[in-house]
């Protein structure tokens, strides 16, 4: 059994698998408290319990809590912070398959936000694969037909500025350990959401206050198993694994949820999934790409083997 544990724990393939499964359940979770709690109210217990558990460990490692460019690790907390809360408010408004796939949009505008902020070179086959995942989205979002949601809005801001905070990562983990990024980023998030957290908050019964750690813990889960599994595989092999993840909520959101799948989901899903596993593919030519480290740095800890 402890074999058979060992090399379940380096397996890249398996590790990754496992983390955008618990991503997935936890993007289940999430959906059937939203009727319940407020996207900050959520938000506020996840960042709570990564700084609970992360204090100790940064003091363990003797790293020092200031950081390195703080501005830069702040700035990140808060584009990271905004992103969650629009991915959370999207996932509440639409098919849960559907907020996912909007979010995995994000190497897109890492793509450009890269580009407007350190002018870092963009392919003929990036503009391609930009150019396909733009027509995934119009696809998807279906505005010509009257089933356009506000939750579309929210999925894209949330792919839009989770862009941003992975071009901010991949600047801060050059000098940063990858836990004072995560630290960071719940502290900043906990601050952000507090006001919020407490306007009109009304103590949950105990079943929820276990759902609500629950998700919390699995989100931490999730990333350590995506960091550990990335240290096994390459970039664009952990990016497949972890797009995984729209498949398993979307399979969640058919079964719990009755959502519908259509021709255009399916069509739109296609596109932008095949847009983002080309861009992680063409940004492996490029060593200090920050599109190569984007599917490590989403949710968490922002660090890879190659890539944040």
């Amino acid at each position: 059994m402890v074999n058979i544990i060992k090399q379940f724990l380096a397996s890249g393939f398996w590790l990754m698998l496992l983390s955008a499964l618990i991503f997935s359940l936890a993007d289940v979770l999430i959906k059937s408290l939203s009727s319940s709690f407020t996207a900050t109210q959520i938000g506020f217990v996840r960042f709570l319990l990564g700084v609970v558990i992360l204090w100790p460990i940064l003091s363990s490692r003797r790293i020092s809590l200031r950081g390195n460019h703080t501005g830069i690790l702040i700035l990140r907390g808060v584009f990271g912070t905004l992103s969650f809360f629009c991915l959370l408010k999207s996932i509440a408004m639409i098919p849960l398959a559907n907020a996912i796939v909007l979010f995995y949009t994000f190497p897109l505008f890492v793509v450009l936000f890269s580009f407007l902020l350190f002018r870092a070179a963009i392919e003929k086959g990036e503009m391609l694969l930009i150019g396909v995942g733009l027509v995934g989205i119009y696809i998807l979002t279906n505005p010509d037909f009257h089933s356009f949601s506000l939750g579309y809005m929210f999925g894209l801001l949330s792919s839009c500025l989770g862009g941003m905070a992975m071009v901010l990562i991949h600047k801060a983990r050059q000098t940063n350990d990858p836990f004072i990024i995560y630290f960071y980023f719940c502290l900043v998030g906990g601050i952000l959401c507090f006001p919020f957290f407490i306007q009109g908050f009304r103590l949950p019964n105990v079943q929820y206050w276990i759902l609500l750690v629950s998700v919390a813990l699995m989100l931490l889960v999730a990333q350590v198993l995506m960091n550990h599994g990335l240290k096994f595989c390459k970039a664009s092999e952990g990016s497949l694994m972890m797009m995984s993840e729209v498949v398993f909520a979307g399979i969640g959101g058919v079964l719990i949820f009755k959502d519908p799948v259509t021709p255009n989901f399916l069509t739109g899903a296609f596109l932008i999934m095949g847009s983002g596993i080309g861009l992680n593919l063409m940004s492996r030519r490029s060593r200090h790409s920050p599109v190569s480290s984007a599917y490590a740095g989403d949710r968490g800890l922002g660090r890879g083997r190659r890539r944040p």
